[in-house]
């Protein structure tokens, strides 16, 4: 095996390998933990450092299996967890470099193995895994995940799993017992209509926009607009805008689906403004980006690190739609810690991401879902979809136009326009 992502990341000092019992010893410590010998160019690990002895019978039993160019674990059921993080790391980032695999899907899998290796501990043997064994790693999980982080946390350990299987790490699939299932569609619901709506109401985008610096006013307008989300908008290139004809095409990228938006008049002028102002001595990179930030970086990050947008959005929203309402509240008597707490729990969750599920919600009463699913980059699995050719410019026209309807009659009398900042 190549690599050993998963040992060789997040570790801030190394124990200091131990010395060969002998000059003639034929294994070598690795910095696994364990001894090893490379073969025909790959490196077979053995005992652990303080079992040279028991690492070098195991050598000797393998050897001519290994020489010969055969598979020493086969049949033998000695693979362990150590084994299976760094074979499926190794997998998932080689997809990764070949364009398969994003880098914020890899640094989930990568968080999923070390969730793995510090339940069930690295020399685990696969073979001793059964189904009791999940259930308790299910119940390990943080009391505070919601349904989407453990259906998640499920789906990608299932993955991990089910790939040592696949490689012939096990002989059999390794069985999960039925209570490391997912959760309930009726839970997700349930837990769902606790939580806030991923909605603002016209008025508050208004608020919002008049409110914000001009980039993210841009931002704002894109994701009501055209159902424009985080990384929509901190990709978002030029070239892609045509400004003739008011028209935003391109492929979204989590579905290398086709989309496309015709630009309200307003979405057009904060893009042009925020090209005209960007920031100079940006990188070459950066060039052909709508947006670029004050520190010269794009907007988001594909490595999953702080997202730029949420944290600018996240201000903007609590300054313009949560601290006037608190303000309020405590010139009438109401306390101000628990004004502020109870505001701020009408927004949790509700972050720039809204603004997709409100063009989302808005534009289904269009009546035209197949454009609405055009404009959000939707994946359409129904066999009409595999006959469709395309669409006609003039729906998806029409969709923008509904959702801009409904946002201009919602504007506070009281607003005035903002200069820029």
């Amino acid at each position: 095996m190549s690599g050993g992502i998963l040992r060789n990341q997040g570790r801030k000092t190394k124990p200091a390998k131990p010395d060969k019992p002998y000059p003639e010893y034929p294994l070598t410590p690795h910095a696994s933990g364990k001894w090893c010998k490379k073969v025909r160019g790959k490196l077979h690990y053995f005992g652990s450092w303080d079992d040279p002895d028991g690492a070098l019978n195991e050598w000797l039993a393998k050897q001519d299996t290994i020489r010969a160019g055969g598979d020493p674990n086969f049949g033998q059921g000695d693979h362990d967890i150590d084994w299976l993080v760094n074979e499926f790391l190794e997998s998932k980032n080689q997809q990764k470099e070949q364009g398969d695999l994003s880098q914020r899907a890899f640094n989930d899998y990568f968080a999923a193995c070390q969730r793995i290796t510090e339940f069930f501990g690295k020399q685990r043997l696969l073979a001793t895994i059964d189904a009791p064994d999940f259930g308790r790693f299910r119940a390990s999980f943080p009391s505070t995940w919601g349904p989407s982080s453990i259906n998640n946390a499920i789906a990608r350990s299932s993955a991990v799993f089910n790939f040592a299987y696949n490689v012939g790490g096990v002989d059999r699939p390794i069985r999960f017992g039925p209570n490391f299932k997912r959760v309930s569609k009726k839970r997700q619901r349930l837990h769902r209509a606790t939580k806030p709506q991923k909605l603002f109401t016209a008025a508050e985008v208004h608020k919002l926009v008049d409110e914000a610096p001009f980039q993210v006013r841009a931002m704002i307008l894109l994701g009501l607009n055209a159902g424009y989300g985080n990384a929509d908008c901190g990709r978002l290139l030029i070239p892609m805008i045509d400004f003739k004809r008011n028209w935003l095409e391109d492929l979204r990228t989590k579905t290398g689906i086709e989309r496309a938006a015709w630009l309200w008049p307003e979405t057009v002028d904060a893009i042009q403004y925020a090209i005209a102002n960007r920031y100079p001595t940006a990188p070459s990179s950066l060039e052909d980006h709508v947006f670029i930030t004050k520190r010269r970086q794009a907007w988001f990050h594909d490595d999953g690190s702080a997202d730029p947008l949420s944290q600018a959005f996240a201000r903007l929203r609590d300054k313009v739609l949560v601290e006037p309402v608190v303000k309020k509240l405590v010139e009438s008597g109401a306390d101000a810690k628990k004004a502020r707490k109870e505001q701020l729990a009408r927004y949790n969750g509700v972050g720039f991401y809204a603004l997709r599920h409100t063009f989302e919600t808005i534009a289904g009463n269009s009546k035209d879902q197949v454009a609405v699913n055009h404009v959000m980059g939707h994946c359409d699995d129904s066999m009409a979809a595999v006959y469709r050719e395309g669409i006609d410019q003039k729906r998806i026209k029409e969709v923008c136009q509904f959702v801009r309807k409904w946002w201009l009659a919602g504007k506070p009398k009281a607003t005035k326009r903002k200069t820029e900042k």
